[in-house]
This record gives C-alpha cells, structure tokens and sequence, in this order.
C-alpha cells in the first residue's frame, strides 16, 4: 500500500507540473503520442492486443483497446501489481513501466523547474526525490521479502496468448476447458486442437456432468465442436433467440448442470 501511494503521489505531482507548464505536454506524456502509444504498439506487435473477455468483431475491437487503456492507466498511478499478469501488461513490461514512470516524473520536474523561475527548485527536487526514493525502497523489500518463485513473474516475457495457450496442455480437464471461456482469437492457433478435444468427450461430459461443464460454458462452445447435428441445431436456435442460459442445459438433456464452479474456479 505504501509502494503505491508513494507512485500516486509521484505521477500525479508530475502530471500537475506538466499541466501548470503547457496541457499539451501533459497530453503527449500520457496520450496516444506516449507511453500509452508504446504499450499499444508493443501489443499490437506481439499479438497480443485483444483482451481475454470472449467478444468478437468490432466491438471485441473496441472493447480491447478500452480495457487496455484503462489497465495501463491504472498501474501507470496506482501500480497494482495483479496487472503483472500475461493477459494485462505482462511481468516485464510491468516492471519497465514502472522504472520508466519515475525516470519521466524527474522529466516533469526538470521541464516544471525551467518554465518556472519563482520556484524553489532544490525544495521540488527533493520532494520528488525522497518520494521516489521511497518508492524504490519499498519495491526493493517486497521483492527481497517474497517467495522466490513469485520474483520471476515481475520479469516474464509470456503474453497472454501464449499463457491461455499453455494451460491446453494441462492435465487437468477444468484447466483445458477454461481456455474456451477467453476470445477466441487468443487461442485461434490451437483451434483444431481443442475441437478433437471437445468432439472425443463431449458425450463422457454430458453423462458425468463435471463441475466445469456449465451452462455457460457450453454456450461459449462453438458449434462444429459438438458431435450431434441435433445438439448444434438446438443451442443454434437458444443463440439466435436469446434465450436464458439454462435453457441450453435443459434442450441438451442435461438433468442438472452445477451452476457454480466456487470450490474449483479457474482463472
């Protein structure tokens, strides 16, 4: 908590400076024409630009860029550290923009300083200093003070196609089912995949009725993954139609699909 009120205070006092001097410089230090222009690009050029929810087309588009905005904006003030993970900012990056806030924040103070000649520039540098001073101490401890396995996470490389690809190869049947849940085009490489998967049990599923085979979930299934033309038909028409997702349960013959996954949740 203290790691990131010391970045909130730190980002905002250096926006404020930047405003105070021209609202341009503002605009370009966090606009398209900066670091969010960057974390775009890097994203667009790994293919890993589309966010996780499971919308198509543009709107799935839209949506993205919406929520990649929006999560590079919140660790950009607030550093929570959850936005370290493939399917946010990734590990690495995450720990690069938050070298590279501070190395711009001392850029604001230098621009607020030159523009403003009534200012006591030893009192704004120090100020600024012993924020950021505090904010690399209390960086350096939490990482000093956690389990070793978790420090490599603040410096992966995996995006989050890569990641929602990697659990497919899992054993475990609720993992490899929760990559269906994300959009499709995270997991378009792995496509046929999945299919054979899903036409080999989709019958095994329907008698056992696991935990993870919701309602919900059958409705993210597309359509050539299920073996029986009349099941395709039936969840075609509930699609189309708008109808409730226990419909879907109900038409499929399923006598009772457990409606919560609390006890085996997966990410």
């Amino acid at each position: 908590m203290l790691n990131s009120a010391l970045l909130l205070l730190v980002r905002s006092l250096s926006a404020a400076m930047l405003m105070l001097v021209q609202k341009r410089y503002f605009v370009l230090y966090t606009g398209m024409a900066g670091e969010m222009a960057l974390y775009l690009l890097q994203k667009v050029l790994r293919g890993d630009f589309y966010y996780w929810l499971p919308i198509d087309g543009a709107l799935g588009l839209f949506v993205s860029l919406i929520m990649r905005v929006l999560a590079k904006t919140i660790a950009d003030f607030t550093g929570v550290i959850h936005f370290r993970g493939p399917q946010e900012l990734g590990g690495a990056y995450w720990t690069a923009n938050m070298f590279l806030a501070m190395l711009v924040s001392f850029g604001s103070v230098w621009v607020y300083t030159r523009s403003d000649g009534e200012v006591t520039r030893r009192e704004v540098w120090m100020t600024v200093g012993y924020m950021g001073g505090g904010w690399l101490t209390t960086f350096g401890l939490f990482l000093l003070l956690m389990k070793k396995d978790y420090r490599r996470t603040f410096f992966a490389t995996t995006t989050g196609k890569q990641q929602v690809m990697d659990r497919f190869k899992s054993d475990d049947e609720a993992i490899k089912a929760s990559v269906l849940k994300k959009n499709k085009k995270m997991w378009r490489p792995i496509r046929e995949e999945a299919k054979t998967w899903v036409l080999s049990n989709w019958h095994r599923w329907v008698d056992e009725k696991p935990l993870w085979f919701t309602e919900a979930w059958v409705n993210k299934v597309p359509y050539d993954f299920i073996p029986d033309d009349e099941d395709q038909a039936k969840l075609e028409v509930i699609r189309k139609n708008g109808r409730r997702r226990s419909s879907a349960a109900a038409v499929l013959g399923l006598a009772k699909v457990h409606p919560t996954t609390t006890s085996q949740s997966v990410q």
